[in-house]
């Protein structure tokens, strides 16, 4: 896995540490952090600090979107007693991790269908509202006007380019970010998203995401 296209970390915060390790880390630069899950010498997860964290938003970083969540905490203990998260650029250990999970989960007995595990995958870059998703829609309609807002909508939303029937924004709305909410709420109503996403929305670091992220992460 290259280390190219990720930033060193500035700032950590470890939150949850069961079996999936949570918090945040804040990068140098625009790209996203990579974290390492090592026991002893043996990489055992990677995970790219791009979802979302309440606690990052509250501290002043990235408007929340450095979250991570961090799988095999207790495989790690069965490979070395010495566990740690470190920066996948710079090396840095960022935590050690002094016992095993308080509780590792059973194994899932359940087989997931297809979608269920396109949620699965999808959910870490998933944004955990529409409301976290607006700053980056009005960011875009400021900055490139409603055409290119409306295609950055549907290429987000739909991963396609609008056609000649594409739903706009209703412009007798004078109030941007009620124009904005009300045009997001439609679109993710619509019988096309459900069947592309269920319930979940693409975060800014989700390969779909076309809104224009500049100044905001």
């Amino acid at each position: 896995m290259t280390t190219l296209n990720y930033s060193p970390v500035v700032a950590f915060k470890l939150e949850g540490q069961d079996d999936i390790l949570t918090g945040y880390a804040a990068p140098a630069g625009e790209s996203p952090c990579l974290l390492k899950l090592v026991g002893g010498d043996t990489p055992i997860f990677f995970a790219r600090a791009s979802g979302y964290s309440a606690t990052a938003a509250a501290d002043g970083f990235r408007s929340g979107w450095c979250g991570f969540e961090v799988h095999g905490a207790a495989q790690a203990f069965v490979v070395s007693d010495t566990v740690r998260l470190v920066c996948g650029v710079s090396g840095e250990v960022l935590a050690e991790i002094a016992e095993p999970p308080r509780a590792i989960p059973a194994p899932q007995l359940d087989i997931l269908s297809v979608t269920d595990l396109l949620d699965e995958m999808r959910r870490p870059d998933s944004s955990p509202s529409l409301e976290a998703l607006m700053p980056f829609a009005l960011n875009h309609l400021r900055r490139h006007g409603s055409r290119q807002f409306v295609e950055a909508t549907y290429e987000t939303l739909f991963g396609r380019w609008p056609d000649t029937h594409a739903a706009q924004p209703n412009e007798r709305l004078a109030d941007e970010e009620k124009r904005v909410s009300t045009y997001l709420r439609l679109l993710t109503k619509s019988e096309e998203y459900m069947r592309k996403w269920r319930m979940q929305i693409p975060g800014p670091f989700h390969p779909s995401f076309r809104y224009d992220r500049a100044g905001l992460v």
